[in-house]
C-alpha cells in the first residue's frame, strides 16, 4: 500500500514539474502579493500582520490544492479506479498537498521576515500550528476537489463546501499565532491546539468516508 501511494505522488510530482510555469507563478504570486501589501499599508505589525499571514496563505492553498482532482481526465480516472483504492488515492493527495502548502507556507513566512524584518518570538509554537492548520486546509480543499469533480465541475460547490469548514481552523490558528508571538495572553493554548488537532482528524474522517463513495461514482 505504501509503494502505490508513493507511485501516485511520484506520478503527480511528474506532472506539477511539466509546468514548469504553475510553479513559478506561484512563486511569483506569494512575491508578488507580499510586496504589495507591505507596500501600500507600510509597516505592517501587530495582530494585521499575522491576520494578512493567514489570509494570504489560504488563498494559496486554495490555489494549490482546488484543482488536485482537475487535471485527472476520465481516461486517467479511470485507470486510477482500476490499479488503486480509494484510501490510497487520498493518501498520496493529502500528503503531496501538504508538502506544496507547507513548502509555500514556510516560503510565505520568510517573505514576511524580509519584508517587515520582525523575526517569529515563538518559532515551534508557530510552526506546529502552520502544520495543523494547513492539514486541515488541505484536507478540506482535497475533499471539496474531489467533489467538485465528481459532480461535474462544480466550481461553486468547492466554496459551498469549503468555507464552513475552513472558518474554524483559520480563526483558531490566528489566536494561537497572537499567543506565540506574545500579541495576546491565553492560558488554554494547549485546549485550542487539541481542539485545531481534533478538527483535523474529523475532516481526515469524513475525508476516508466521502471519497470512499464519490471514486466508486
Amino acid at each position: 500500500m505504501i509503494q502505490r501511494i508513493f507511485h501516485i505522488i511520484k506520478k503527480d510530482l511528474v506532472l506539477d514539474t511539466r509546468s514548469r510555469f504553475s510553479i513559478l507563478a506561484g512563486l511569483l504570486y506569494l512575491v508578488t502579493i507580499t510586496f504589495v501589501i507591505f507596500k501600500l499599508f507600510g509597516d505592517i505589525s501587530g495582530p494585521t500582520r499575522i491576520g494578512v499571514f493567514w489570509i494570504v496563505l489560504l488563498f494559496t492553498s486554495v490555489n494549490l490544492v482546488s484543482d488536485s482532482f482537475g487535471h485527472a481526465g476520465s481516461r486517467r480516472m479511470w485507470n486510477q479506479y482500476q490499479l488503486y483504492e480509494a484510501t490510497e488515492i487520498l493518501a498520496a493527495k493529502l500528503l503531496f498537498n501538504f508538502a506544496k502548502v507547507f513548502a509555500a507556507g514556510l516560503f510565505l513566512l520568510l517573505l514576511f521576515r524580509v519584508f517587515s524584518n520582525e523575526s517569529l518570538v515563538n518559532p515551534p509554537l508557530f510552526i506546529g500550528t502552520l502544520a495543523l492548520a494547513i492539514l486541515g486546509i488541505i484536507t478540506t480543499m482535497t475533499l471539496t476537489s474531489s467533489l467538485t469533480v465528481y459532480a461535474k465541475n462544480q466550481s461553486g460547490l468547492l466554496s459551498i463546501l469549503a468555507i464552513p469548514l475552513l472558518l474554524p481552523i483559520l480563526l483558531i490558528s490566528m489566536k494561537v499565532s497572537l499567543v506565540s508571538e506574545r500579541m495576546f495572553f491565553d492560558t488554554a493554548i494547549n485546549s485550542n491546539l487539541l481542539m485545531l488537532f481534533g478538527i483535523d482528524m474529523i475532516l481526515l474522517v469524513m475525508s476516508l468516508i466521502f471519497i470512499s463513495i464519490t471514486w466508486k461514482s
